[in-house]
């Protein structure tokens, strides 16, 4: 499963691409106008901060002009993903961007037509909005199940890259539908990559147990 940083910090993009376990970035209009930077200063960061991709979302409601915003992100970067919203616009947007081999998450996903209607038109990604879908509806996680069944089920080549998670349980339940990636905020990632507290009890009888021990000269130099 990829594992998607959704946050314009570059701190914690730099310190979460150390521990070895971030797929890429994903920005959206809110993130990207929160940063206070020009977005094509923020992308240039992003991309300079970790060697994966950056998701970047067009900002027009129409299908020709997120067309041209979608070939401009394409051309800054090889490394960029191209966001478009999954109505009919979009979809129209991400059938000619995707035949031009640009690479696209079909986003602001909620229901299951959504999901067939951006995998059809060539979506590399569909991104559905996990905790508003499984907020409005109490068989949200079904919901998503069938998304993923959708695209195993009839062999389209377009990820699930679940996004607006809430809570470590929604990551969890992600992966246990099978889904391909998910995105976590920078608060949410941290809470997900935090030392299990049976670890650390673990870890701390091991410390005890090997000062207790007879000393040896293999770890002689990093004591």
């Amino acid at each position: 499963m990829e594992i998607w940083l959704e946050t314009a910090d570059l701190v914690a993009v730099k310190k979460a691409n150390q521990l070895g376990v971030l797929h890429g970035v994903a920005t959206n209009p809110t993130i990207a106008a929160r940063s206070g930077l020009p977005l094509e200063d923020l992308l240039e960061r992003l991309l300079e901060a970790q060697p994966g991709p950056v998701t970047a979302q067009v900002v027009s409601a129409k299908a020709e002009t997120m067309i041209q915003q979608g070939m401009a992100l394409a051309s800054f970067s090889d490394r960029l993903v191209v966001k478009i919203p999954v109505t009919r616009e979009g979809l129209q947007a991400i059938h000619q961007l995707s035949q031009q081999k640009i690479p696209v998450v079909a986003t602001a996903i909620f229901d299951l037509s959504q999901a067939l209607l951006a995998a059809r038109s060539g979506a590399t990604y569909i991104s559905p909005y996990f905790s508003h879908i499984c907020e409005a509806d109490q068989d949200g996680i079904e919901t998503v199940h069938s998304m993923a069944r959708l695209m195993h089920d009839y062999g389209y080549a377009a990820k699930i890259l679940a996004s607006s998670l809430r809570s470590t349980q929604h990551a969890h339940d992600c992966c246990s539908l099978g889904l391909h990636a998910i995105a976590l905020n920078e608060h949410l990632f941290d809470e997900y990559v935090q030392d299990h507290p049976m670890t650390v009890k673990t870890l701390k009888t091991f410390d005890k147990d090997w000062k207790a021990a007879v000393k040896n000269k293999l770890y002689s130099q990093t004591e």
